[in-house]
């Protein structure tokens, strides 16, 4: 008997030891984290300022701005107009040979304009500005009525360079400064009255100059896009009409056939189709 009472209350103690310790730790639950995600507005997306430039034949171009002023160069065949000319149209006149004149729409014209002279204008989104060329290598510059001007037509992005018939060996440091970065020029490549052609390749010298990222060719030749296609990759258009951004445009120069020329000089060069 001593012995079983001494066996329980070894018993008693052992467990009395266990009861005894630190209290087993209880970890507090923690609740979990909510993440908030925040979905930012959608930005709309803008479309592109888009230029409408419409090659109406010899040296005739009609260019739209995004806000609607509309610029007339070298206008011979008025009945070309997308719409017909009103006051709120801006006339340029690049020189006053035949193929670039129309005198009976010129002397009735209503809206502004630069007739065969240097000068700046401007009309809401768009901005213009001539400079003295020459018709010919050896022409006097004059600030009005001289043998051709250059026409700069900022608008839309785009800095866009008429050139008129200049039948120049090359631009001068002035004409570079003011024309600065063209992206698109209007020029001549084959002109007889201008001396230029294939062989003396003086158009070709003028837009080596400037680089431009876009050519539309007014006065060419077989003989002269067969030339351009060595130098530049060409593209046209089977109407006389597109719309340009910038987004169309590369950093190397292209040539671009609008129109009849496109159907044919396009076509028959294996051009590459466009459908801006």
């Amino acid at each position: 008997m001593r012995y079983l009472l001494l066996f329980t209350l070894f018993v008693g103690w052992m467990f009395g030891l266990t009861g005894c310790g630190s209290a087993p730790s209880v970890q507090p639950t923690v609740a979990p984290t909510l993440k908030v995600v925040v979905t930012p507005e959608s930005t709309p997306t803008v479309p592109p300022a888009l230029v409408s430039l419409t090659y109406e034949e010899n040296a005739q171009v009609e260019l739209i701005s995004p806000g609607g002023v509309r610029v007339l160069i070298d206008v011979f065949d008025p009945t070309a107009f997308s719409a017909p000319a009103t006051e709120k149209d801006i006339l340029l006149t690049t020189h006053t040979h035949p193929d670039h004149i129309n005198s009976d729409f010129d002397s009735s014209f209503k809206g502004q304009q630069l007739y065969a002279k240097a000068g700046d204008l401007k009309m809401a989104d768009v901005t213009i500005r001539g400079i003295a060329a020459a018709h010919n290598e050896g022409d006097t510059f004059a600030a009005q009525g001289g043998s051709d001007y250059i026409f700069i037509v900022d608008m839309g992005g785009l800095r866009i360079a008429h050139f008129g018939d200049i039948g120049q060996e090359a631009l001068t440091a002035d004409q570079l400064a003011a024309l600065g970065k063209v992206d698109i020029a209007i020029t001549q490549f084959d002109n007889s009255y201008s001396a230029m052609d294939v062989t003396n390749k003086k158009g070709f010298k003028l837009m080596d100059q400037i680089k431009p990222r876009l050519i539309v060719p007014t006065h060419n030749s077989l003989e002269a896009v067969q030339y351009a296609k060595t130098k530049w990759l060409c593209l046209y258009s089977d109407k006389p009409q597109v719309k340009i951004s910038r987004g169309n445009l590369t950093d190397e120069t292209q040539l671009l056939f609008l129109g009849n020329m496109g159907l044919s000089y396009g076509r028959l060069t294996g051009a590459t189709q466009v459908k801006w």
